[in-house]
């Protein structure tokens, strides 16, 4: 009897020593706190969310147009080349012809035109430079233009002008005269006698 009561007891010593080296319940097997902060944190910012002083930017002219197309409309992208030799630029011509926009003066990359919903064009640039795009602006008496961090979009039509408000780009302004309703943030821009603010008038 004494050699079988110490077997169950032996066998009960053992299955509480495995209970325990699996874990059980202790606090080890859970996240901390600080790592559960972590990953929040990443979740939260792995959607994309752009901070609030930051201009979009672009890498190309697709991302241009699917970045226009998300607020307003960029349909029928063609180069800046092809819209000025086309029938509709001689009802509305786009900004900047290409042998102007092809000047250095003006640091742009890449010149194309889409048109909008209205049927007007929308006409986009890659920057290279936004200091000296800046710059240009003001010497030769531009009065403004749509501008994210890398790329400019001026949009003729201002139903358009008035849908891209909520996207994120800031309205450069070279106009002296130009005047910002109050409540809408207003900063200096790269260009010494322009301006850059969030507010965008329809009449780009």
């Amino acid at each position: 009897m004494r050699i079988k009561r110490a077997l169950t007891i032996g066998a009960l010593l053992l299955v509480s020593v495995s209970l325990t080296a699996c874990g059980g319940d202790d606090d080890t097997s859970k996240p901390s706190g600080k790592a559960s902060a972590e990953a929040g944190k990443g979740s939260k910012e792995s959607t994309g969310e752009k901070q609030p002083d930051a201009l979009p930017a672009a890498s190309d002219m697709a991302s241009i147009e699917y970045f226009l197309n998300q607020h307003a409309a960029c349909l029928d992208l063609q180069t800046g080349k092809e819209y000025d030799a086309s029938t509709q630029a001689e009802r509305y011509a786009a900004w900047l012809e290409e042998d102007q926009s092809t000047d250095p003066v003006w640091a742009i990359k890449d010149r194309a035109v889409c048109m909008d919903q209205y049927d007007h064009p929308n006409t986009l640039l890659l920057i290279s430079d936004m200091k000296q795009f800046q710059t240009t602006m003001k010497e030769k008496g531009y009065r403004g233009i749509l501008i994210g961090k890398d790329f400019a979009v001026y949009p003729q039509d201002d139903q358009t002008a008035e849908a891209l408000r909520t996207s994120g780009l800031n309205y450069l302004a070279c106009d002296p005269k130009f005047e910002v309703p109050s409540g809408y943030e207003k900063k200096p821009a790269q260009a010494d006698g322009c301006v850059m603010t969030t507010y965008i008038p329809t009449d780009v």
